[in-house]
């Protein structure tokens, strides 16, 4: 009986983007590693005109590869493409792993960003709008904050284009904030946590394209950077044998380092368990 292939979850790619990932093909060597590939958010530029159109081939060439490998493709939305799929979290292995983006932390999304009071303003114009349960739950959380991310393209009809290294040198403040964020991130995402999954021993986030690991108490908040500057990028897998994180490197396409960089033995899932806990696919939305 053949071996079962893990489940990797990688986040940022950013499909679309100069120096993100340029083809789907390029992924290839993860795809076929792998019985269940998570894209946590971040998967494609589709509301950038410039890029939306190789976003969305590249798009329909990562589920056309996902087929043929065998591999079951899971896309969780985040604020570049907040309308790619209805999903926005995972819980797995026994509740014990909590996946989200990492977008719904802050009011403002991204408060580097140039939109960052439009967007802060829309979501909470949705919040004020929303019943005292609504805003203590889950879901309404997810709601604000896709409302919010929608609202800059929406007003501006394109998403602009997103922070550069040039950027960030020439506005000091755009730099402080992308420093707070940074550093204030984990906590905050531990307190998330602890809000709406307490039983998690594990975060996985990406959204600040800042890689790292860091133990808070008992929970270890995971993020796995971008597949572009600043990265790493890094892979989470999740099998039998418990969560192991790997670096992933550009040698002919995107591969796993074969060097674990992190691993916990407390939250290990057999394939089918994996399965059980991913959603019913949707409608193809892009």
């Amino acid at each position: 009986m053949p071996k079962r292939r893990p489940m990797l979850i990688i986040s940022d790619m950013h499909l679309g983007r100069m120096g993100m990932v340029a083809t789907a093909d390029e992924l290839a060597p993860l795809i076929e590693a792998v019985e269940i590939l998570v894209v946590n958010g971040d998967t494609a530029e589709l509301h950038i005109e410039e890029w939306a159109a190789t976003a969305r081939r590249e798009l329909d060439a990562l589920r056309d590869r996902c087929r043929r490998s065998g591999t079951r493709l899971v896309l969780l939305s985040g604020n570049h493409d907040p309308s790619l799929s209805p999903h926005r979290h995972l819980m797995l292995a026994g509740d014990s792993v909590f996946v989200t983006h990492g977008d719904a932390v802050d009011p403002a999304v991204a408060p580097w960003s140039d939109s960052a009071r439009l967007i802060r303003d829309r979501r909470r114009e949705v919040e004020a709008a929303q019943t005292p349960e609504e805003r203590d739950s889950l879901t309404g959380v997810f709601h604000a904050c896709r409302e919010a991310a929608e609202a800059e393209w929406e007003v501006h009809g394109d998403l602009g284009k997103p922070t550069t290294i040039f950027d960030t040198l020439r506005k000091p403040r755009k730099l402080a904030a992308i420093m707070r964020y940074w550093v204030q991130n984990p906590r905050r995402m531990n307190t998330f946590a602890d809000r709406f999954a307490p039983k998690s021993r594990v975060v996985i986030v990406g959204h600040s394209h800042r890689a790292g690991i860091r133990r808070i108490g008992s929970r270890d908040v995971i993020n796995t950077g971008a597949f572009g500057i600043p990265g790493p990028a890094l892979g989470v897998l999740i099998d039998e044998r418990g969560l192991h994180v790997h670096r992933i490197v550009k040698r002919n396409g995107w591969r796993l380092c074969t060097t674990v960089v992190h691993h916990d033995p407390r939250s290990p899932a057999a394939p089918e368990e994996l399965h059980a806990a991913m959603p019913v696919p949707d409608a193809e939305v892009a």
